[in-house]
């Protein structure tokens, strides 16, 4: 396409009533086409020519459309053209007139324009900052207005949409805000047209061949808003006093709209950016909870309910169920989590929702650590003494509860959010710690395991106890050598300090690690092992499996205890301790362990480590702990 020659001429016959709308619009598409000349020196001359004609034809030429067509391309080329222009000091003298153009597209036009017009405004306002405050106020009484109308906007996409109806309910229509667009070169003044009703879209929830919504029922315009108000809150701060005391009603009340039970397939993308809109909207009053904690305070039950249920109700999508789990972290750093309290059952129960949402509709073992983080935690909050039949259910998939709006999470959800999900959880149960009982506890261990979790757990779990036998052996063979030169270094340390290490450090060689650092990391290694020697114990020996005679054979542990899933005989009684193969690789312990306490020669840290290693024998069964010295004795 060659390059427009002459742009005053250009811009004339744009404008002319005559021309047809397809000419217009190929004539536009010209004009954006060739929209790399306001980055040179003729920006100037390009701006006093098409800025009046894009105005002329946003604001008299056309109308708002809501379906695709020609004049609606139009519309958007114009648009499009007005929001790429480059924001430099050449743009100045338009600002005030480009900001009344925006704000009458946003307020009357459909979303598809009123997004850019949004993307128009914010960027004058962040560019343009000393000059516009007081074409502030337009843009945030939009904001209230669409959040004013945010139920209808629910209602009329989900009731009507769903059913399919011809127009019965009152539909909020567009209202045209007429701003006189004064234009430095003509001197006269471009006014808006009236828009009429008739081109607004059906009823129907749904966008059917062509149909656009308009920009004050559309809930990706809401998801815009947030952003640019907390902007100008942290730009403008008297218009925080004016404005939040009503904006912050009609954001409460637009989190707290349930939405649908249940979702048709074609309006699932709009069920999407309702809750999309919601979590946006959430995340601007979580910004709101420490600078302007009076005002939200009143607010603070209703709050805590809508994130709530936002969890239990908010689709797979990963930003939007991430944005929504960092709010909720925002709440928990503040006094306001106290709202969230009363609804911990809701959280403990529905965790099926809450928290097996996040799971994949693949079958996935869950990380262990995070099992072990969270009812660890929960084991240390509650003051309630859990019964044996509490059991670890280490690794166990959960059966998740089917949502009746949304299918089940995809693995993206799983993978990145299920970490944070957790620790969240885990943050709330350890503010109510105090107030927990059993039956509130006892799902969380308990809920939906199967037979099949619960092997592949325990096949684990004896993998990581043969890992840590294998730790204790090592170092039994390594303490011995490491007392020895702790005795014959005595002498030599002079020595080696006056030759060794000069001659190292010159040669830029590794100085070898100090006697005694290698003693200290090597006493912090073995007390971490005795410890999590004591957690591996407790958890195999609750883990209530059924017995199977296992030779001490590691080779055959996973088909022996696998073998129960793929019979048809009933599953033996589940018992409390440890099988034989278990007890035998626990031996271990006893065989290498002991020798490891020999490092520690002060009297504190060998009560310590003695009370700390007796613990690890007191917690296993009797008959185990019979087993263990019988298979140790001779090596005692």
């Amino acid at each position: 396409m060659s390059p427009i020659q002459n742009f005053e001429q250009h811009s004339r016959h744009l404008v002319e009533p005559d021309i047809a709308m397809q000419m217009r619009l190929q004539m536009a598409m010209e004009v954006r086409d060739s929209l790399e000349i306001a980055h040179t020196a003729e920006y100037s001359n390009f701006l006093k020519c098409y800025f009046r004609a894009f105005s002329v034809i946003l604001l008299q030429i056309t109308k708002p459309q809501f379906t695709d067509n020609p004049e609606h391309k139009l519309r958007n080329v114009a648009v499009e053209v007005l929001n790429r222009l480059p924001h430099s000091e050449v743009l100045r003298p338009f600002v005030q007139d480009l900001l009344k153009v925006a704000m009458q597209v946003l307020t009357t036009d459909n979303e598809e324009n009123g997004l850019i017009c949004i993307r128009i405004i914010f960027d004058l306002l962040r560019n343009f900052r000393p000059t516009l405050e007081n074409e502030v106020q337009p843009f945030l009484d939009f904001v209230c207005k669409i959040y004013q109308n945010f139920r209808l906007t629910v209602s009329h996409f989900f009731e009507n949409g769903a059913a399919t109806v011809p127009v019965s309910v009152p539909v909020p229509v567009p209202v045209p805000v007429p701003v006189p667009v004064p234009v430095p070169v003509s001197g006269e003044d471009i006014k808006p047209m009236d828009v009429s009703d008739q081109a607004i879209t059906s009823s129907t929830g749904y966008n059917v061949s062509g149909q656009l919504n308009p920009s004050t029922r559309s809930f990706k315009i809401v998801t815009e808003s947030p952003l640019v108000v907390m902007f100008l809150f942290q730009l403008y701060g008297r218009l925080v006093q004016t404005n939040i005391p009503h904006l912050l009603p009609l954001m409460v009340a637009a989190i707290s709209v349930p939405g649908p039970e249940k979702v048709h397939p074609h309006l699932k993308n709009h069920f999407i950016e309702l809750k999309g809109a919601q979590v946006k909207t959430v995340s601007f009053l979580t910004y709101l909870l420490r600078s302007f904690a009076d005002y939200i305070r009143p607010h603070e039950e209703s709050i805590c309910k809508s994130i709530v249920n936002l969890l239990v109700t908010c689709s797979d999508s990963v930003t939007i169920r991430k944005e929504l789990l960092v709010a909720l972290k925002h709440v928990l750093g503040t006094d306001f989590k106290r709202g969230l309290f009363p609804l911990i059952d809701t959280l403990l129960e529905e965790r099926g929702k809450f928290l097996s949402s996040l799971e994949p509709s693949i079958n996935l073992p869950d990380p262990l650590s995070l099992d072990l983080g969270l009812k660890d935690i929960i084991l240390r909050s509650t003051k309630h003494t859990l019964s044996t039949k509490v059991s670890y259910s280490f690794g166990a998939k959960r059966k998740t509860q089917h949502n009746k709006v949304l299918v089940q999470t995809g693995r993206a959800c799983f993978e990145t959010l299920r970490p944070l999900a957790y620790s969240l959880l885990a943050e709330i149960v350890h503010h109510v710690r105090g107030d927990l009982s059993l039956s509130q506890v006892e799902p969380i261990f308990e809920k939906g395991v199967d037979q099949l979790s619960m092997d592949e757990a325990r096949i684990l779990l004896g993998r990581i106890l043969d890992a840590f036998v294998g730790k204790f052996s090592t170092f039994k063979r390594t303490i011995p050598q490491l007392l020895e030169e702790g005795e014959e270094g005595k002498d030599r340390a002079t020595l080696r300090s006056k030759l060794e290490l000069p001659v190292q450090a010159v040669l830029n060689l590794q100085v070898p690690m100090e006697h005694s650092k290698e003693v200290s990391d090597c006493k912090h290694l073995i007390k971490t092992l005795v410890m999590g020697m004591k957690t591996i114990i407790w958890s195999i020996t609750h883990a209530h499996l059924p017995r199977a005679q296992a030779s001490p054979s590691t080779l055959g542990t996973h088909q022996q205890a696998l073998v129960s899933q793929t019979s048809n005989l009933p599953v033996p009684q589940a018992f409390k301790g440890m099988r034989e193969d278990e007890v035998w690789k626990a031996s271990g312990v006893l065989k290498s362990g002991v020798h490891c306490l020999a490092l520690f020669k002060e009297k504190d840290e060998e009560r310590e480590m003695l009370n700390l290693f007796s613990q690890i024998l007191a917690i296993m069964e009797p008959c185990d702990l019979m087993d263990m010295f019988s298979l140790c004795m001779p090596l005692l």
